[in-house]
């Protein structure tokens, strides 16, 4: 069995799994826009390979339902009209026995596809197709949580492996600047158009945090009355917390004087060495300029990175989905594969970028205003998808996603 038939086994089978502690009334709920049905992940990233894989592979190719196109295709204009994203909750059909459906009969064809060598650009096109289901793995996790934590019960999603976090000290590790190659390694293997191309740049010497903020720290940040302090906020990020009346993290609240947050294993007291989670870039840049720091940009974060390899700690552990604090070499504590973190940096494109044609020229490139990079991986992240060159982005007042952030300081 060769390996991409394997790669592509391991992820269609890694969804469906993450899908078995649902109940089927779960698929469907959608409590707001960024937030999409499980559901609906199955049968997109199943659409993704029915689209672009068997459609292109064989002309007679007959699609499973001439509606699906139209429910399930995300964004890309190139292929059509599509279901608007906040309105994918409205559809209870079709049902969740057909859309698994829908993912056997595809799969049974991809698997047939992949038993032969593919030519180079279906293979580009099957590989492509793995590392998007991984990404919705991802998203996956996070919406299920969004789903669950609108219900006053709080379940949880699997039983509570909640363990606390090794309590260290915040310390600055000086990171040595000079000339340094920044994007994707050709001889990686593959990376998203975004990490492209592999380009030179100086970068002067820096201080960098071993660890990422916790939640005691950002308690005390709370605690001084900063929600309340415009001087600490970007002017955008303080309407957001004026017009949205935010006061904590999301999932944070407090019962009879006490903190809890809720997690997939369901609510726990707040642990207060534990890497703070679900902070949007509003508020962790406001808690740099109230600790008299900064937050690194996505080129100290990524040297960080390869100078202090990832360490298997960290990354998708089906028993453990939470954040962590775990040492990662060089005095550096949970840099890979624990939460992604903010950086400084715009989401923008690398000089001497080039889109790629067609639809998958809409992957990435299309997103690049507005938003802001995030690097790291998180706890949700499959090992073999991520590289020190990753480039997540969200935009700044999201905080649904697996984020946190670690600090910076100039020597």
């Amino acid at each position: 069995m060769n390996s991409l038939l394997q790669r592509y086994q391991r992820a269609r089978a890694l969804s469906e799994l993450l899908c078995e502690p649902l109940q089927i009334e779960d698929f469907v709920v959608q409590p707001r826009a960024e937030v999409s049905p499980p559901k609906w992940h199955l049968a997109h990233t199943t659409w993704f390979f029915e689209t672009f894989l068997l459609q292109k592979n064989n002309s007679d190719y007959t699609l499973f339902s001439p509606h699906f196109p139209l429910l399930f295709n995300s964004y890309y204009k190139t292929q059509g009209t599509h279901w608007i994203q906040g309105e994918r909750g409205q559809l209870s059909r079709p049902t969740v026995k057909q859309v698994y459906a829908y993912r056997q009969h595809v799969d049974e064809q991809v698997q047939r596809m992949l038993q032969k060598e593919l030519p180079g650009e279906l293979h580009v096109i099957a590989n492509t197709g793995i590392h998007h289901e991984q990404q919705h793995q991802e998203l996956l996790l996070m919406d299920i949580k969004a789903i669950l934590a609108i219900n006053p019960e709080m379940p949880a999603y699997i039983p509570a492996q909640h363990k606390a976090c090794l309590e260290v000290a915040e310390k600055f590790i000086e990171i040595a600047g000079g000339d340094a190659e920044f994007g994707v390694n050709p001889e990686q293997g593959f990376s998203f158009c975004n990490e492209t191309p592999r380009h030179r740049r100086f970068q002067e010497s820096y201080l960098l945090a071993n660890r990422p903020v916790n939640n005691g720290e950002y308690l005390k940040f709370i605690e001084s009355g900063a929600y309340r302090e415009p001087f600490l906020w970007k002017s955008d990020g303080w309407s957001w917390v004026e017009n949205n009346r935010i006061s904590a993290p999301l999932y944070w609240h407090l019962i009879d004087g006490a903190w809890y947050e809720y997690s997939l294993h369901g609510d726990q007291p707040l642990d207060l060495n534990a890497p703070v989670c679900h902070i949007s870039w509003y508020e962790a840049d406001a808690y740099a300029c109230w600790a008299k720091a900064r937050l690194p940009t996505e080129f100290e974060l990524e040297l960080a990175y390869q100078r202090s390899p990832a360490a298997d700690q960290g990354f998708f552990q089906a028993s453990q989905l939470s954040p962590a604090i775990y040492a990662q070499g060089d005095n550096f504590y949970s840099l890979c594969g624990n939460l992604w973190e903010w950086s400084a940096s715009p989401y923008v494109s690398y000089p001497r970028y080039k889109r790629p044609e067609g639809a998958f020229g809409e992957y990435n490139q299309k997103f690049m205003a507005n938003q802001m990079v995030l690097r790291g991986g998180c706890f949700g992240t499959s090992r073999d998808h991520y590289r020190t060159s990753y480039r997540n982005f969200f935009f700044p007042q999201q905080r649904w996603a697996f984020t946190g952030f670690r600090l910076a300081r100039d020597l």
